[in-house]
């Protein structure tokens, strides 16, 4: 029962800040796409630079990353809007196949940005 109020308390935090930023707030939100597949998006204030954005996007995904027990992420697809940026992401932990630019480790990001997006 505490699972399902726990997982019920994260599921209204996460529609608040999808309905804060729908309304032209700003805010995260994180939807399962599938199996170790998320879309994490950031709307920043109107006042906010893109590097700003684009580091609070990413360090969200690395807290997702790690919040459900992996230890990588790697972006696989990218958009930029408006005071407003969406990663779709792939997780894991262990080895990776792959390596390339894309491929954040979520404590070492997480750590990187944190002085930035305060």
């Amino acid at each position: 029962m505490k699972r399902f109020l726990l997982g019920l308390g994260a599921l209204a935090l996460s529609a608040c800040a999808s309905m804060e930023a729908a309304s032209g707030g700003s805010g995260y939100s994180e939807e399962m796409v599938s199996a170790n597949r998320y879309r994490i998006s950031y709307t920043g204030p109107e006042d906010a630079k893109a590097a700003l954005i684009a580091d609070r996007t990413l360090a969200h995904a690395a807290k997702v990353t790690l919040d459900k027990g992996n230890e990588w992420f790697e972006v696989a697809s990218r958009i930029n809007g408006e005071h407003a940026q969406t990663l779709v992401i792939v997780m894991g932990k262990g080895e990776t196949l792959a390596g390339g630019p894309q491929l954040y480790d979520a404590k070492q990001t997480l750590n990187r940005l944190k002085d930035k997006i305060s």
